[in-house]
């Protein structure tokens, strides 16, 4: 399986998660509500950017991780590589604790703006709706992580490109002064 992974294959399935992970983040993750007279006003909603603050640092950090394992060689690529997994794999379990308890207190003033209740005096009777896209950017997160590891692991077995020269050896460079000096 690992020897089907070379270099192209691997960092463009790592860009593809990325681009999903990147899609998914901007979409609609919570909708918060409330039912002050029977019936259900929707105050405000939030997506993965503006819920939690990590989630773009975190994400650009595999973004660097990628690119910076796309250019470099041997050591290098591997660092990268693992920073990429660390990174993705801390977007996976941040998310997923922070989803499973709709933790919202990042975005309490924007709360307190959409009702017009401070804080202070207790915000009760809000409806947090968890969308579908949570939990699907939770599972690509998770495919980022295994993508990263598996890229590590295969990144063993990627041949190196050996230059060749440009120029045969014996033969003189035939530039202008050497053209020059030829006709004196």
């Amino acid at each position: 399986m690992l020897t089907n992974f070379t270099k192209g294959r691997s960092l463009g399935l790592i860009l593809l998660m990325l681009i999903g992970s990147f899609a998914l983040a901007g979409q609609t993750w919570y909708l918060v509500s409330m039912s002050p007279n029977d019936e259900t006003v929707t105050l405000k909603s939030f997506d993965g950017y503006s819920a939690y603050s990590w989630v773009s640092p975190l994400l650009l950090v595999c973004l660097a991780a990628m690119a910076t394992s796309a250019i470099s060689a041997a050591a290098t690529r591997v660092a990268s590589l693992w920073v990429g997994a660390l990174g993705s794999l801390a977007l996976t379990i941040l998310s997923g604790v922070s989803i499973s308890r709709q933790d919202l207190s990042g975005v309490a003033k924007e709360l307190e703006n959409a009702t017009g209740i401070a804080a202070s005096h207790g915000i009760t009777g809000l409806d947090i709706a968890t969308q579908a896209f949570a939990p699907a950017s939770i599972g690509v997160f998770a495919v980022l992580s295994l993508v990263f590891l598996v890229a590590i692991f295969a990144s063993r077995q990627w041949k190196v490109k050996v230059e060749k020269a440009t120029r045969q050896p014996g033969r003189p460079v035939k530039d202008s002064i050497s053209l020059w000096d030829e006709q004196r």
